[in-house]
């Protein structure tokens, strides 16, 4: 996967459970400037890690069950999974810079 891939309420356990072994998900709104910011970011990282870890989007409005489930309390707010497991909870603005850490060090 080269892109991060969008997800609802509906189709997320089925990609968590694709993707489990190393994956961040962002949580995100459509209204938010930060976000906005920030996806040109995600895209990139996207293609950077395609078939060492996934790219999960979670748009709260689109997907409020899967927000609440994993207590996101505003966007942007990154979750970083190994194995199944949160490892690693980020909220706010960062940089590819800042991502990446995290991300290489999921991988690690």
């Amino acid at each position: 996967m080269d892109t991060k891939l969008t997800v609802t309420d509906q189709s997320f356990d089925t990609a968590f459970k694709k993707y489990e072994k190393a994956e961040m998900i962002e949580f995100f709104a459509s209204w938010c400037p930060h976000c906005r910011h920030t996806e040109g970011i995600i895209n990139t990282l996207a293609k950077a890690y395609a078939g060492r870890a996934a790219i999960l989007a979670v748009d709260v409005d689109m997907a409020p069950k899967t927000a609440r489930k994993f207590g996101v309390q505003g966007v942007p707010s990154f979750v970083f999974v190994k194995n199944g497991q949160i490892v690693k909870r980020m909220a706010g603005g960062f940089s590819e810079t800042e991502l990446r850490q995290q991300l290489d060090a999921l991988l690690g």
